[in-house]
């Protein structure tokens, strides 16, 4: 409204002298010329002579489905407003809010949409469709939140504080989602390919701490090393020209006497594990630690020969190729191959490994390896910011604020019933 709006008492030629010349009403002019009327001539009340359809709707809302649809994404200015008051200046600059918040919204929907994909990825057909629709939801209620935050209105501060909050938080977790969504959207063989790698290097670690605990942890290999060791230190402690007894005592403890020594030349470990009955009774804690070391590793020996075959290979294969065919088991517990494309079997893994793959990247510095995501993730944080700050002040603009006031709602409705009942009866007067 305008410092030249009628006022006080109501002069109805002077209304419609303002109607007609004032600047902002020329689209609602423009408008009410394009209606179509009923022309009677032989009535002769001026009332009933020319009558005009009383659902008149001179600015009608987008109708239809694909109407709301797409102002659900492409908000319009008038959404970030009240009904009480508008000029064509306010929705103007409205305007260019809301396209700037939709522009933001739109920006973080496309980039959220693979992540959400990869993980629905197990509902094969219908993972993409479903992507859309969460993605979707995640804009609707960044959009609601945008458009919430613009009412300040008395006793509504704090609503809309809260709900510019909501949004920033809403964008915010999208922004973070960005980079990654980026790099699985362009680079999820890349993501596997690291992701194989590290499997394929823990499943080895992992059979060598095995070959450890078998060539060496066996309990009774422990306790006879133990026993060895404390004999050997004894041995080396004693003076043999004064105690060349006791050094002969420990001696038979470590390995027998000179006899059983001699006696037992060539024989191989199960040979003397025969002989004897049982490792334990072998004379000597010394060469009983020999025999437990010498079965031990001939149990491992299977194993030693696959951990040595894969620590030669493991380098030398892409990463994806080897965990296929050295490690199947693992392979197709997280990958599946489909028409020469590997493929993540849980989504959830993708997604997580894409989002630790990124911001590790991102931290230890090796921008070169995720160049295009970072300028995504830039992109989001400028689009959300300037967003979130352009919303909060357009809310602070007093035109926007009398938009939501109830008090003019109903001095402008109070308004508008008195020009229509003076209207009424002036035109009553010329009938």
């Amino acid at each position: 409204m305008t410092n030249s709006i009628p006022s006080g008492k109501i002069d109805i030629e002077a209304l419609f002298a303002w109607l007609e010349q004032e600047p902002s009403l020329k689209e609602l002019r423009e408008k009410a010329n394009r209606v179509t009327c009923q022309y009677r001539p032989e009535d002769s009340s001026s009332i009933t002579r020319i009558t005009a359809p009383h659902s008149v709707e001179l600015d009608p809302p987008r109708n239809g489905v694909l109407g709301k649809f797409r102002d659900s994404i492409w908000v319009p200015g008038r959404s970030m407003r009240g009904k009480a008051y508008a000029t064509s200046g306010l929705d103007a600059s409205l305007n260019g809010v809301a396209k700037l918040m939709s522009l933001s919204t739109i920006f973080d929907f496309l980039c959220t949409l693979p992540l959400f994909t990869l993980l629905l990825v197990a509902f094969q057909g219908a993972a993409l469709p479903g992507a859309f629709v969460f993605s979707y939801i995640l804009l609707l209620f960044s959009n609601a939140s945008g458009e919430a935050a613009t009412n300040r209105a008395r006793n509504s501060g704090n609503k809309a504080n809260w709900s510019l909050l909501a949004f920033i938080v809403l964008c915010g977790l999208k922004t973070v989602s960005s980079g990654p969504g980026v790099d699985l959207l362009l680079g999820s063989q890349s993501i596997a390919t690291v992701f194989a790698g590290e499997l394929a290097k823990e499943k080895l670690e992992k059979d060598q701490r095995e070959l450890a605990r078998l060539e060496g942890s066996d309990p009774s290999q422990q306790a006879a090393s133990r026993r060895c060791a404390d004999l050997n230190r004894r041995m080396e402690g004693t003076d043999r020209r004064n105690n060349e007894r006791q050094f002969q005592s420990l001696f038979v403890q470590a390995f027998g006497s000179n006899a059983e020594v001699k006696s037992d030349v060539g024989l191989t470990s199960p040979q003397l594990v025969e002989k004897y009955g049982s490792v334990a009774a072998i004379p000597g804690a010394c060469r009983q630690e020999q025999v437990w070391k010498e079965i031990n590793r001939e149990k491992a020996a299977p194993l030693r020969a696959a951990v040595d075959e894969k620590s030669g290979l493991i380098g030398s294969q892409p990463n994806l190729v080897y965990l296929q065919q050295q490690e199947p088991d693992l392979f197709n517990e997280h990958f599946r191959s489909r028409s020469g494309e590997i493929e993540w079997v849980s989504g959830q893994i993708a997604v997580s490994q894409a989002f630790s793959q990124f911001y590790a990247n991102l931290f230890a510095g090796r921008f070169s390896l995720i160049v295009l995501s970072i300028f995504i993730l830039t992109t989001s944080v400028v689009l959300t910011a300037l967003a979130a700050k352009r919303i909060y002040d357009i809310s602070q603009l007093d035109d926007v604020k009398a938009s939501y006031t109830n008090e003019l709602t109903s001095i402008r409705d109070d308004r508008l019933d008195e020009y229509g009942r003076l209207i009424d009866k002036q035109l009553k007067l010329h009938s």
